[in-house]
């Protein structure tokens, strides 16, 4: 039986009260194991361990790992909630990141691969704008090596040596380079669940700065912005739409112009290429986008997605969907139309324990540049927003 709050007169005020609640923590140490499959990682295994409440004041330490076939991730993080007894939230995280990108051009009938590894440290603070919003400041200092998967090149790994080149250019941004990056970000969130979501929207605005006063070697802007707005409709039914928009823009150095390319000196890792189950599920991932000699041009892209939810039974959610999505080439400028565009259905199903959505879609293509496929089955872990 609960026992009821201990209420008492607070000493020396004769408007407050001191209510005491007696309560006995849960376990907060929580281990994970899982396996998956996506279009970006291919299949995987991963594990973590994290606790709450670390050293009794709502501090959280986690580690994490994650092995597969085009991936390997390896972090370790803490945040503190409450620091300086104010509620002001800081942490830290140490990463290593290896992901290999195996992609197919079908319009220039060509695939086009590298290995893009980081090891890096990021640091984030953030303090309450309002009752439901946030702003942030993060700094990141990241080592990027990309390896292309050419015979003729030096130290190659078997994962590297897998990949195979369309062409010389990329061996111009292969190497290793420094990102010391500062992003400050707004977010204002009122969405009722992180997993099974009903209503509310979610807003969020961010531009990082690379290089400059910072150091490193590349010198970048990054404004994006993110919007998720959802609608319940009836009792097992609602409506969620999402809009995303990012452009990466070189200043210094990084701008001048590449004799060879006849674009800013902005490394292709930097530029975009759209596709894939998170972005438009009918396509690849890494395969929209516009493509000069083998290399992506695109410094800028829009994408949106629409979702109907149809609350099963339990954890079993199903879906039709909508998503659209361009990424514009280096001059271009940002004009509503020449989307691509992907529909069908989907099922996701929230694995107990892990809380994390398994999704099963069928999507059918009605606008696709040429050669594209018309349709695509897919399966992925996670939610598209």
């Amino acid at each position: 039986m609960e026992q009821p709050p201990d209420v008492n007169p607070t000493p020396g005020s004769d408007d407050h009260l001191d209510v005491n609640f007696k309560v006995e923590e849960q376990n907060r140490n929580q281990f994970t194991f899982g396996a998956g499959v996506s279009g970006l990682e291919g299949t995987f295994v991963n594990a973590s361990f994290q606790t709450s409440n670390f050293l009794g004041a709502g501090e959280t330490l986690a580690l994490s790992a994650q092995s597969g076939a085009r991936t390997k991730n390896y972090s370790f993080s803490a945040t503190e909630p409450y620091l300086f007894d104010r509620p002001i939230t800081a942490g830290f995280n140490l990463y290593r990141r290896k992901i290999e990108y195996q992609t197919t051009d079908l319009a220039q009938e060509k695939i086009q691969g590298y290995t893009d590894s980081r090891t890096g440290m990021g640091l984030t603070t953030g303090l309450p704008a309002g009752r439901f919003s946030r702003v942030f400041l993060g700094y990141t200092y990241e080592v990027v090596k990309i390896s292309i998967g050419d015979l003729s090149t030096v130290d190659q790994t078997p994962l590297q040596a897998s990949l195979p080149v369309v062409n010389r250019f990329f061996l111009e941004d292969a190497g290793t380079r420094h990102l010391s990056q500062l992003t400050p970000s707004f977010v204002y969130n009122t969405v009722d669940n992180p997993y099974t979501p009903k209503s509310g929207k979610k807003l969020t605005l961010s531009f990082g700065a690379a290089g400059g006063p910072l150091g490193g070697t590349e010198n970048i802007l990054k404004p994006s912005f993110d919007g998720i707005l959802y609608w319940k409709q009836t009792k097992v039914t609602s409506l969620g739409v999402h809009a995303s928009a990012g452009w990466v823009l070189p200043f210094g150095a990084t701008e001048k112009i590449d004799p060879a390319t006849g674009h800013n000196r902005l490394p292709f890792y930097e530029r975009f290429l759209l596709g894939g189950e998170n972005q438009i599920r009918g396509f690849d991932v890494r395969t929209i986008g516009p493509v000069e000699n083998g290399l992506p041009t695109a410094n800028k892209f829009l994408v949106g997605n629409a979702e109907y939810y149809l609350d099963v039974i339990g954890p079993l959610r199903m879906l039709l969907f909508f998503d659209v999505g361009r990424a514009y080439a280096e001059g271009t400028p940002m004009a509503l139309n020449g989307f691509s565009t992907s529909t069908g259905i989907e099922g996701r199903f929230i694995m107990p324990v892990l809380n994390v959505p398994f999704r099963l879609y069928y999507a059918y293509n009605p606008n696709r540049p040429e050669n594209f496929p018309k349709s695509k089955f897919g399966f992925a872990v996670g939610s598209t927003f």
